[in-house]
């Protein structure tokens, strides 16, 4: 039985090709993390019920939430339905840190793209990283994992 402790881990960085365009973002020290940690892959907009591939989405309206794909269609409802699970299988294996995709839109923790699909970052968060963050999950991405 393992005594690692749990961490939730954005599915496209352990390599499942999860990602909008149907590839993934697979780290280079993965044997590392897994030697220290029990890794619980999630991938919040599969999840919510997002095909793979798809169109790129981003956030255009944080208050009220608003999300929009490049062909123009509302996808909020599946990243709203993609945190709320991601923040459920937290609860129920008491995980208590994740490691998430940088400058998602569900998993971005400290920055986003600006919702013009022009490449340009802002300082936010991506719909599930807040969630998380809210809930007392220590959210770190894949350029800071090793918790310091």
């Amino acid at each position: 039985m393992s005594h690692k402790e749990k961490v939730l881990i954005s599915a496209c960085l352990i390599g499942e090709n999860v990602k909008y365009n149907g590839k993934n973002n697979l780290l280079d020290n993965m044997e590392e993390l897994e030697k220290r940690y029990d890794l619980i892959p999630f991938c919040p907009e599969v999840e919510g019920g997002l095909p793979t591939p798809r169109s790129p989405s981003e956030i255009v309206c944080f208050e009220p939430l608003k999300l929009i794909n490049k062909k123009g269609e509302d996808v909020t409802g599946y990243f709203v339905d993609g945190a709320k699970k991601c923040l459920e299988v937290c609860k129920s294996l008491n995980i208590k840190k994740a490691i998430l995709k940088s400058n998602s839109p569900s998993c971005g923790k400290d920055r986003v793209y600006d919702g013009t699909f022009s490449g340009r970052l802002i300082v936010s968060s991506g719909v599930t990283a807040k969630l998380l963050k809210e809930n007392g999950i220590k959210v770190v991405d894949e350029k800071d994992i090793l918790f310091k």
